[in-house]
Order: structure tokens, then sequence, then C-alpha cells
């Protein structure tokens, strides 16, 4: 993003002040004046970014930074032009050509929030997110080879400065900025969310037990109404059937507890009563029809 601006004397927050005379070393690459608004041009293109990263989070994400917060960061940093090379000059004009070493010290609080907020969104960290951007970070300094242009108008009066290649610098320093400060709502965010699925998971496991439940009484019922049909029948006849068949009766009440016993302990986990009961509906049900037959057989020999 290319900027120009204008500089008289004492810069202001429009990078336009009044001044009765510039020297002539005034528009010159490595001049205070020029380095003094290169500066300014820099916060001016970081704080441009940051507000349209804040416009994207509100329309994204709905978080909502203070401006007031996102400017106080800002101003934390600690830029300076070093090493200031005329890199050229324009024959046709007094315009020059500058290369820099363009120098953000950024405060370790803010790199240390950023990096917690980055995590919290499972992205890299600022180091390394240096490196994939091909940016110098040491230190908590960024490093970047600045290119810009300075030239004075024809009465001298004003300094007009074009900066060309900060955007990828500027860029990662509004995103180290806006990370530094979305730290507290993502991570309220995330517990929102923890809990979110904390209650849906407990919803859910609360509706399986019911559910498991529900099933296990359906089964009880079932084998409840089949002893009952089985007594039912046993009472229906005889003492003297029944005696004969007590001890066929006995081996089969063992029988059935031992099998159905085995079939449970080798369902699957949270089955095994169910396919216990179930085990012992479906053998009482075989049993009654036996036991029917049994007793029909006996009755036609008295």
């Amino acid at each position: 993003m290319q900027q120009t601006t204008l500089l008289f004397c004492i810069i202001s927050t429009s990078f336009l002040v009044a001044c009765e005379k510039l020297s002539f070393n005034s528009a010159k690459c490595n001049s205070e004046d020029t380095r003094k608004l290169v500066i300014e041009l820099i916060n001016k293109d970081i704080d441009q970014l940051t507000s349209e990263q804040v416009k994207t989070l509100i329309n994204t994400q709905n978080i909502t930074l203070d401006m007031g917060k996102v400017r106080s960061t800002i101003k934390q940093l600690d830029i300076t032009i070093n090493d200031v090379r005329t890199n050229n000059s324009d024959p046709n004009s007094k315009k020059e050509f500058c290369v820099a070493e363009l120098d953000i010290k950024i405060p370790s609080q803010v790199i240390d929030a950023a990096n917690e907020s980055r995590k919290l969104s499972d992205e890299t960290d600022i180091a390394q997110q240096a490196v994939l951007d091909d940016l110098k970070f040491e230190l908590n300094q960024l490093k970047h080879e600045l290119e810009y242009s300075v030239q004075p108008t024809d009465d001298a009066k004003k300094i007009y400065v074009s900066l060309e290649n900060q955007n990828l610098i500027s860029n990662f320093v509004a995103k180290i900025t806006i990370d530094s400060l979305t730290k507290n709502a993502k991570q309220s965010a995330r517990q929102q969310a923890e809990q979110a699925e904390a209650e849906a998971a407990q919803a859910q496991a609360q509706a399986e037990t019911e559910y498991a439940q529900l099933r296990i009484n359906e089964a009880q019922q079932q084998i409840d109404a089949a002893n009952a049909n089985l007594n039912l029948v046993w009472n229906a006849t005889t003492k003297e059937i029944r005696s004969q068949l007590l001890d066929s009766q006995k081996t089969w009440l063992k029988k059935r507890e031992l099998e159905c016993k085995l079939q449970g302990n080798n369902a699957e986990y949270g089955e095994e009563q169910i396919t216990t009961l179930n085990c012992e509906t479906e053998m009482t049900n075989s049993r009654v029809d036996q036991l029917k037959q049994a007793i029909y057989q006996l009755d036609a020999n008295y």
C-alpha cells in the first residue's frame, strides 16, 4: 500500500504542519524530517490495517475491540530508521530514492499475548510466522529493508515522502497487535464452546442413561411376564405331576441362570444386564412350551 504525505516542520496527526522555511537538507533521504515522516507513515499504515482487521473481526467473528486500546498498543511500538542510503536520484528533479533498515521493536507483553491468542486459534507463533513470511524477527524486533522516496516542492516549503514496500511488515505488525488484544475474547469464546460441549455431552449421556434404563425396564417386564406365565403353567397341574417334573425344573432353572450369566458376561459394555434378561425371557418362553408338552404327556398316563 503506497502512501504519500507532506512535511513542513513539526509533524501533526494529519502529517501536515506549517513552517516558514525548510533547509535544503530536509528533503534528503537521511534528514531528520524525512525520518520522522517515514516513521509517522509506518504508524499510520499499521493503524489503517488494524482498523480493517477490526472490521473483519466484527463481521466474521462478532468480536469487537476498543480502538483506543488498539492505538495505545500501536504507540508502544519502537520504530527506528537506520542505515539510510540514497539509492538513486531523479536527474530532472530533486527527488531521491532511498533504502533504509526499518526496525520495529514490539513489547514482550504484546508478543506473549499475541502468541497465547494464536495458540488458542491453533496458529503458528510469531517467530514461526515471521520465518514463513520471510521477515527477520529476533529478540522481539522486526527488521525490514524499506524503500521510499523523498521530494521537496519547487518552492521548498513542503516535502513529499512515499513508502514503496512497507505493506508486508505493516500487515505483520497489525496482525500481532490484533492478536494480542483478542486473547481474552478467544479465551472467553473457547470457554463458552467447552461449556456448551460439556453440556451437550452431559445431555447426551443423560439421554443414553435414560434410554438404557428404559430398555432394562422393558426387558425386566418381559422376563416378569414370562416367569408369571411359567408359574401359571406349573401351578395349573396336579401335585403328583409337579413332583415328577420337579428335578428337571430345578435343573433347567440352574441351566438358565448359568447360560444367561455367560451370555451377559460376553455382551458388549453396557449391554450385560439387557442381554442376561433377554436370554432368560427367551429360555423361559421355550420352557413354557416344553413344560406344557411334558404335563400333557404325564397327564395322559393317569
